[in-house]
């Protein structure tokens, strides 16, 4: 089957930044994938060379000369034009889809506008089937965020029982919300907690770093809510209602005012993240805030384990750092259950089945 992905390569579109997290999870899977031949359309670095109007004019060019059974796209504005879309789901053989990101709060200002556009999309949001569906939108698939198993794996050395660890309590990530204040009050009980990433005591880490934290620590904590705590962070949330930015320039948007609050009100809940499956695929033993529809994927207390508060989290970090076996138990299960129906390329073999292809 030939595939053509299309999205960013870099996160943001700045090659200093790294490549984006799509090129790394959707794209070198895809490639990876038996039976699938994928090419790469970098939206982010075309649009530098040529422009957005001859980008446009080059996907056209690109599906019709190489035939591609699929146009698979990871979009979260309005990277390429409508009518592109459209042009190439309605007028040539080549089916096309894309994997919309937050529709939680995405759903109000894009998604059930792009949705038409495409042969197939699909939705990570529990709730958005239906919204989609009193839109007159059916052509709907819900899955999940996974773990790329190619890259996130134990490190050699780790998820045996009875190895020593590095770390006892971790977390990597921003530090936003009140994800200080879950850590601070672990020191406050005396537990040995550390961050890393922005923001954080730990700093910065590079990817395989990431891996040994994951593999060696003796427990991986996961935040799932995104609210907006400082007054920094709300002043944001309410600039989102009537400013809009597009393809790096801002711009007044009052006539969407309802949907832009929609979408902020929506952006506060709890959401699976890729973590909850990346730390497991690692081998990590996770203990997570709770998150819409979670349980449809691990077993609390036997695959992970989810605390309901700042208490509740210390309480089950002294337990679980005072027994290990059920610590180790916890993770294995965690890790097999992962790699038997949480990758990518489970996920991706789910889209290609519904696009019967």
């Amino acid at each position: 089957m030939k595939v053509l992905f299309c999205g960013l390569k870099y996160e943001y579109g700045k090659p200093e930044a790294g490549p984006s997290f799509e090129y790394q999870n959707f794209y070198e899977v895809l490639r990876r994938m038996e039976g699938v031949e994928c090419d790469l359309f970098a939206i982010d670095e075309k649009t530098l060379e040529v422009g957005r109007d001859v980008l446009n004019a080059q996907l056209i060019y690109e599906v019709e000369e190489k035939r591609y059974d699929l146009l698979f796209c990871f979009l979260f504005t309005e990277e390429i034009k409508k009518s592109t879309i459209e042009y190439i789901t309605k007028k040539t053989k080549t089916k096309t889809f894309n994997w919309f990101a937050d529709d939680h709060w995405r759903f109000f200002v894009y998604s059930r506008y792009w949705a038409p556009l495409f042969t197939l999309v699909s939705t990570t949001d529990s709730k958005a089937p239906a919204r989609y569906k009193r839109y007159g939108i059916s052509h709907v698939l819900k899955t999940q965020w996974a773990a790329n198993h190619f890259l996130y794996k134990p490190v050699q050395a780790a998820g045996n029982y009875g190895q020593e660890y590095d770390y006892n309590i971790t977390f990597v990530g921003k530090n936003y919300g009140n994800r200080g204040k879950y850590i601070q009050n672990l020191k406050d009980y005396q537990l040995s907690a550390v961050g890393f990433g922005s923001g954080w005591e730990g700093g910065r880490v590079s990817f395989e770093e990431m891996l040994n934290i994951f593999s060696f620590s003796k427990i991986n904590l996961n935040f799932t809510k995104m609210p907006y705590v400082t007054l920094k962070e709300r002043l944001k949330l309410l600039a989102k209602l009537v400013v809009k930015k597009e393809f790096g320039n801002y711009k007044l948007n009052l006539r969407h005012f309802y949907s832009n609050f929609l979408s902020a009100i929506n952006s506060q809940h709890n959401m699976i993240k890729g973590r909850t499956f990346e730390i497991p695929a690692c081998g990590g033993f996770q203990i997570t805030e709770d998150a819409d529809n979670l349980v449809d994927y691990y077993k609390p207390g036997k695959e992970i384990v989810i605390f309901r508060n700042a208490d509740d989290l210390a309480e089950k970090c002294r337990y679980y750092l005072d027994n290990e076996d059920e610590r180790w138990k916890i993770a294995k299960a965690g890790f097999e259950r992962t790699l038997r129906e949480h990758t990518y390329e489970h996920r991706f073999r789910e889209i290609f089945n519904a696009l019967e292809l």
